[in-house]
């Protein structure tokens, strides 16, 4: 399971090893999380989760290819988010056909709907850890949150981005 995202306090970065922390002991579910710190209480808040957690990893800044290629390889992605406009992350998952969990916030409704049910409460590590034991025990639902995302898969794809940048040009265009 992977976590993709800068060490910032808007990202809730801990939120998932928080959540890890709450799975039962059977559980075999482990989080590697990518991503640079921006943040020095957060890289130290992150260094001593790792001590202190073993389900939880930080591997620090990847490169966008490497980033990529993680995403397309795991069996989850989680975005923890408190805000956040369009989650770039959230597409790149569900291009790879990669199932997500994610906050219940503006720029995940927008793109995945509200009826994605891989969506949980922002903060809300219980909540979370609910929806992470289900994603590993019950191989329908994580086939039900590719195929949720597969739906929004057109929204996503390169043709149409390029479309709406040519007529929102075409449209300021026409302002002048």
């Amino acid at each position: 399971m992977r976590v993709v995202g800068h060490l910032r306090p808007v990202k809730d970065p801990l939120l998932v090893a928080q959540a890890a922390r709450l799975l039962p002991a059977t559980s075999r579910l482990r989080v590697e999380h990518i991503g640079d710190s921006l943040d020095d209480a957060l890289a130290r808040s992150a260094r001593e989760e790792m001590r202190t957690n073993s389900r939880w990893k930080w591997l620090g800044s990847r490169s966008r290819l490497e980033t990529l290629r993680a995403i397309a390889s795991a069996h989850l992605l989680v975005l923890s988010s408190r805000s956040e406009g369009g989650p770039g992350v959230v597409a790149e998952a569900v291009m790879a056909s990669t199932p997500v969990l994610a906050t219940r916030i503006d720029g995940v409704l927008g793109m995945l709907g509200a009826a994605h049910s891989g969506l949980f409460d922002v903060g809300d590590a219980a909540g979370l850890a609910r929806l992470l034991e289900r994603a590993e025990t019950d191989e329908s639902f994580l086939r039900e949150l590719v195929r949720a995302g597969d739906a929004s898969r057109p929204s996503f794809e390169r043709e149409r981005e390029l479309a709406a940048w040519h007529d929102l040009l075409g449209e300021i265009r026409a302002c002048r």
